[in-house]
Order: C-alpha cells, then structure tokens, then sequence
C-alpha cells in the first residue's frame, strides 16, 4: 500500500511540474513577441520629429519648407484599433492638417499661433486616444 501511495505522489509531483513547465512555456513565449507598431503609430512618431525640426525652424525665424504631404496619410494609415477612426477622430485630424498647413504657408506673427493650435489639436485627439504620448507632444508647444 505504501508503495501505491509513494507512486501516486511521485505521479503527482512530476503532473504539477508539467503543468508549471507548460505555463513557464507561454510565459516565455509571451515575451518573444515583437511589437509590430501599426501604420499610424509610424506616421504619428514621423508627424512630431518633422514638427520638433519645424519648431526649431520657428524660433529661429527660419522660413519653413512645404507642407509634407505625407502627413494626409492620417486620413487612411492603418490604426492599431480600427474603432478609433469616429467622427471626431476625422474631425480633429482634418482641423490638424488644416492648421499645420496654414503654418507652413504663413510668414507672420500667426505662425506660431498656428503651429501651436494644431499641437493642441493632436493633444484634444490624444486625450480620448492614446494618451501615453501627450507630455511629448507638449513638449512641440512654443512657449
């Protein structure tokens, strides 16, 4: 009788090690998994370092080259959360291109203004959305 006994917690040992050793594995495989950043989140990184450099451009009294055309992609680049993409995400995008393209046609006083009003933009957008980045994105204001 004691021999059965000692088999059965022998069996039930080397079961719960197996199933930690399993679990261990989807751990492990967990963290193996590379991020893939979606199309925005791309396009979203390239719109603020072109903006850090037209910030620099603005407090220097450079002129500012063309509008890039890429940042319209914003209408169509891939979300990581397709839901994301309502009303007032196109609202709020379609106010950002606007303003950032009249920064980038202005040789005034209203230049800053207008740069700064789509940096508040994309904070108003990022505050429903995404909010990790806002401090960053704070950080395009010109004071």
């Amino acid at each position: 009788m004691q021999k059965v006994f000692t088999i059965f917690i022998i069996c039930l040992l080397l079961q719960a090690c197996n199933s930690k050793n399993e679990r261990n594995d989807v751990e492990n495989s967990n963290e193996l998994v590379m991020y893939e950043p979606s199309e925005m989140t791309i396009l979203m990184r390239k719109i603020h370092e072109v903006n850090k450099i037209v910030k620099d451009q603005i407090i220097k009294n450079d002129s500012l080259l063309i509008f890039p055309e890429d940042f319209t992609k914003i209408f169509s680049a891939t979300l990581t959360d397709s839901t994301e993409r309502d009303d007032e995400f196109i609202i709020l995008a379609r106010s950002f291109i606007d303003l950032q393209k009249i920064t980038f046609s202005t040789y005034s006083d209203s230049t800053v203004y207008n740069f700064n009003q789509s940096i508040n933009n994309c904070v108003e957008c990022h505050r429903t959305r995404c909010p990790g980045p806002i401090p960053e994105i704070k950080k395009l204001l010109i004071n």
